[in-house]
């Protein structure tokens, strides 16, 4: 992310919902809730350690 405020890379969360324009609304936990922003940021969802 290209943002003063955003979460250090590696930093995980979890998605709440995608708003009218695409941006991911995250929880980081960090405690940040800064959205990835579709076409400028990346992301990947991973595994929860208690799915099989």
């Amino acid at each position: 992310m290209e943002d003063i405020q955003a979460p250090p890379i590696g930093t995980k969360g979890t998605v709440r919902g995608v708003d009218d324009i695409g941006s991911i609304m995250v929880s980081w936990d960090n405690g940040s809730s800064l959205s990835v922003v579709y076409g400028e940021d990346f992301c990947r969802r991973v595994s929860d350690e208690s799915e099989s």
